[in-house]
């Protein structure tokens, strides 16, 4: 079984290693207007952090979750502003003593719902999972070869390290 802290560190992994592909392509990819379903990368990853926020409160108990949307106008900033999300998030996930517990919140369509903590932390990965996907088609799109985030892909990366690790 797959921790929830575990499932999570995919997510921070993924969205990691997306920005970090990102800052290795020309500058313009971040604001190029495409014809996708976001408008740019930045879109894409402006939503992304919206939603990921809004999920965190959720998970707090926030039936009606109040998030600004933020701007991130380069790719560094996205770097910086999902770190500190993520590491909010970690945070929290980490501290859950019960992940079974439900709470009632309403979508940012006004649906009213009833979730688990873990129902709303695999939400939380497969949106963002669902999202690199789309990035990886805007960056074809754009003329530059994307990179593998699936999750045998994380583990094997883990797995790599650990061995690293043990042979220092």
């Amino acid at each position: 079984m797959i921790s929830l802290p575990d499932w999570f560190s995919y997510h921070i992994w993924g969205t990691a290693r997306q920005l970090t592909h990102l800052q290795e392509l020309p500058e313009t990819v971040w604001t190029k207007q495409i014809q996708s379903v976001f408008p740019t990368i930045q879109a894409v990853f402006e939503h992304v952090w919206l939603v990921d926020s809004s999920w965190l409160k959720r998970m707090q108990g926030e039936e009606k979750p109040g998030v600004d949307p933020i701007a991130l106008p380069d790719v560094e900033t996205a770097v910086q502003e999902f770190n500190s999300l993520h590491q909010q998030m970690m945070t929290y996930i980490k501290n859950v003593e019960d992940p079974a517990v439900v709470h009632t919140f309403r979508t940012m369509k006004g649906i009213q719902m009833k979730n688990s903590i873990e129902e709303m932390v695999y939400t939380v990965v497969n949106h963002g999972s669902y999202h690199r996907g789309n990035v990886t088609a805007m960056h074809r799109q754009l003329g530059f070869e994307g990179k593998p985030y699936d999750y045998i892909y994380y583990l094997e990366e883990l797995r790599e390290s650990k061995e690293q690790s043990e042979k220092q």
